[in-house]
Formats: structure tokens, C-alpha cells, sequence
């Protein structure tokens, strides 16, 4: 019964998400010479580039390296020149040979995509915005406003992200191309991105990492900063992935408490002489599954134990009072007027055979007579 009431509310989060947007995965393949196409099936979707991947038909071996599949990519990563055609758009071309320059040191392969298509109401594009994470939208995609083609200088651009209680906030930055592409050292930065858990900064940097940098917040809320010294700058800003991370921590049964929490589990028991209803065990352990427990909510309440007998003798008066009284008294008239109306029927035609006997004979006898006669 809870994996069933758990596939009910995922199912339930599901049809929700389908209401309010979508954010759908996609992955397409092919030859290092070959035109990739990545499209989203809705006009108002945008491309995210989640990962690319290249494995080469034939490895090229070096004396006393022991050969691989998968190559060492150049200082302009794939990543980049996908992210400078595709991200942000609806649709777009990629060829790797063509577009990503040192590809064609790696030989014939296969080169692998994966990206994202979201609708708008996913996305979060407008600065000094506040964005609740529920069950209706459980994650999205932020980016400053003209991004994928500018990002605007000399200002402070912010989102704070907020989760249920007891949840964390997963961030994935997918895209980050600022003024400053090659730096040594964070001070060196003139525009910076930077995460603050509870007013505390805990991730910054001012360049793209490879593969995408993933924070996870210590609480239920984050802010995420764009800082830029700047004017108006023709690169594309920043693009980040954000979802809710653990389950919301539903609250007690009623005369019952909670015993101890982690981010998979939760366990529950009942005050002295109370059993939950359903199982008759004191103690209930919850189980999270990405962002919903295995069970229906809210917890069923503590309440006193029942005698084996009475439990399974319950159930069964239930069932003929209500249902075999209203259900089954029909069925068993009908097939009482049938054995009745079979019963007639066989009556009469055991009497008809009689007659037809009796009067055979009888006109045996006749013709007997005459005979004789």
C-alpha cells in the first residue's frame, strides 16, 4: 500500500509539473563531421547544454601511454562553442570539426549531446527576483535578463531560492561567460558570480568550469549574485540550473513524534500505548523518494491497539451488513426463481411423457383386441 500511495503522489507531481511547464531531457549523437541538430518541440522552450561527450573510433597510441577512448579536450571545450551557439535558443546546428577549434586533432569518433528544453514559466530571467520551490515547480532555470546575447554592467543582479522546510537547493551552473575568460587568481575578476547560504558566501568564481560546478546549499534557502563592474558586455552572462534536493519534513501523527531524520529517511514513533492504526507497530520509518515520501500525507494518528480477533472478525461484518446485504440478496432470489421455474418446467414435461405413454399403450391394447377378434 505505500509504494502504491507513493507512485500516487509522484504521479500527482508529475501531472502538476505538465501544467505549469516542463523541463525535458534530450540527447542526440552522431560523427564528428556530421550537422547535430537540437531543437525543442515548443516555440517558447529554450536550449540548456547539459554535457557533450567524444569517443574516438581509434585511439591514437603513444609510446608508454597506455591508450584511451576518451580524449583530452582542448582549452576551447566543446562545452564552450555549444554553449556560445545553442544555449538560450530554440533550435541550432552543431558540427564539432567546424565549430569547436583543436577537435580535429582527436581523429574520426562519435560526439554525444545532451541538453535540456525548457519552457518559459521554468525559466526566472529578471534580477532581484524571488523563486519558491513547492510541489507544483520542484526546478528551473535562471539567467540574467539579455542573456544569451548580453549581460548588463555596472549593477548588482540577485535571485534568492527558496525550498520547503528541511529541504536543501541543488545548483548546477551550466553556462558562465563574463568579461573575464582567463584569470589566475579571484581578485583579478571585474565581474563575479557568487552563492551565500544564510548570508555566507560559499562558492564564487568568475569562469566556466568543465564539467558544469554543482553546489548544494546547507539550508532550505540560497541567494545567487551576478556582480558587475563593466558597462554593457557582449557575452552571454549566466545560465544555472536549480532544483530541490531531499524531502519537506511532514509533520508528527497526532499523539506521536518524531525520532530521527536524514535526507533518505525519517522514523516516527507513538506515544506510550499508541500503535499507528494501519500496521499496529509503534514505530513507522518513511522513506524519501527524490523530493516525495513513500506514503500519502498527512501521517495517519497514534491510536490505541486492537485485539488480533476484533481486527480480523472487523472486516468481515462490514462487508456482509453493507455490501453482501445489498449486493448478493438479488443474485440469490434470481437464481431461486430460476430453480423454481426449472422445477415447473420439469414437472410438466415429466407429465407430458406420462400422457404420451399412457395413451400409446393404450392404442397398443386397441389394435390387440381387433386382433384378436
Amino acid at each position: 500500500m505505500e509504494m502504491i500511495a507513493a507512485v500516487l503522489v509522484m504521479l500527482v507531481v508529475l501531472v502538476q509539473n505538465a501544467i505549469s511547464g516542463y523541463i525535458e531531457q534530450v540527447e542526440i549523437s552522431g560523427c564528428e563531421s556530421c550537422r547535430l541538430m537540437l531543437t525543442c518541440r515548443k516555440l517558447d522552450s529554450i536550449i540548456a547544454i547539459l554535457d557533450v561527450d567524444f569517443e574516438m573510433k581509434e585511439p591514437i597510441i603513444d609510446t608508454g601511454v597506455i591508450p584511451h577512448h576518451q580524449p583530452m579536450f582542448p582549452p576551447d571545450h566543446p562545452l564552450d562553442a555549444l554553449n556560445k551557439r545553442c544555449s538560450g535558443v530554440n533550435h541550432c546546428s552543431f558540427i564539432l570539426r567546424e565549430d569547436s577549434p583543436g577537435s580535429e586533432s582527436w581523429g574520426p569518433g562519435n560526439v554525444t549531446i545532451k541538453y535540456a528544453c525548457a519552457t518559459q514559466d521554468r525559466i526566472q530571467r529578471y534580477c532581484n527576483s524571488e523563486i519558491i520551490l513547492d510541489e507544483a515547480m520542484t526546478s528551473g532555470l535562471l539567467h540574467n535578463p539579455g542573456y544569451p546575447r548580453f549581460y548588463a554592467g555596472q549593477r548588482r543582479c540577485s535571485w534568492k531560492i527558496t525550498a520547503r522546510p528541511h529541504q536543501k537547493i541543488l545548483l548546477r551552473i551550466l553556462d558562465l561567460a563574463l568579461f573575464d575568460t582567463k584569470v589566475s587568481l579571484m581578485e583579478d575578476c571585474k565581474d563575479i558570480l557568487e552563492i551565500k547560504d544564510s548570508n555566507q558566501i560559499i562558492y564564487s568564481t568568475c569562469e566556466q568550469e568543465h564539467p558544469p560546478s554543482e553546489v548544494l546549499s546547507g539550508g532550505d534557502s540560497v541567494e545567487v549574485i551576478l556582480k558587475s563592474r563593466q558597462e554593457i558586455n557582449a557575452r552571454r552572462g549566466v545560465l544555472i540550473y536549480f532544483k530541490a534536493f531531499g524531502c519537506h519534513l511532514p509533520s508528527p501523527p497526532e499523539e506521536g513524534y518524531l525520532v530521527s531524520r536524514n535526507d533518505s529517511f525519517a522514523t516516527y514513533t507513538c506515544c506510550r500505548g499508541l500503535v499507528f492504526p494501519d500496521t499496529q507497530a509503534k514505530t513507522r520509518t518513511i522513506r524519501c523518494l527524490g523530493t516525495v515520501w513513500n506514503i500519502s500525507l498527512p501521517l495517519l494518528g497514534c491510536e490505541a491497539p486492537q485485539p488480533h480477533d476484533s481486527i480480523y472478525l472487523q472486516k468481515p461484518a462490514v462487508v456482509v451488513t453493507k455490501e453482501m446485504s445489498s449486493e448478493l440478496i438479488a443474485p440469490i432470489l434470481i437464481i431461486l426463481v430460476l430453480f423454481a421455474v426449472n422445477g415447473v418446467i420439469i414437472f410438466y414435461i415429466h407429465k407430458a411423457k406420462k400422457k404420451n405413454a399412457i395413451e400409446v399403450r393404450d392404442e397398443e391394447l386397441g389394435t390387440f383386441t381387433e386382433n384378436k377378434g
